[in-house]
């Protein structure tokens, strides 16, 4: 399997997961959740927050994050702010390689 149809699978089954999440009532994860639903560390996740890339729900240690909204920012298309890593670590999760 090459690199692109591995990243086309990828994008396939994060697109099916966003849509069948639910919407963001009862689907908010701390922190530490949604670093590990996408094989990231906990200072990227709150990296994100900073920036504008995630939005957050809550405030001081009650911060959450949208499970739908995680998944989305996964499933943007390389130019849209995943990179090549990104891409890696999401390949290395879904084929069940440690990171």
């Amino acid at each position: 399997m090459t690199e692109v149809q591995l990243e086309s699978i990828i994008r396939r089954v994060l697109r099916e997961e966003l849509s069948a999440a639910p919407g963001t009532t009862g689907d908010l994860l701390t922190v530490t959740q949604a670093a590990a639903l996408v094989s990231y560390g906990v200072t990227s996740i709150r990296r994100w927050l900073r920036d504008g890339t995630l939005k957050r729900y809550g405030e001081g240690r009650n911060v959450r994050v949208s499970r739908r909204q995680l998944l989305e920012v996964m499933a943007r298309e390389p130019g849209e702010a995943t990179s090549d890593v990104d891409i890696e670590r999401l390949a290395d999760k879904a084929l069940g390689r440690a990171g």
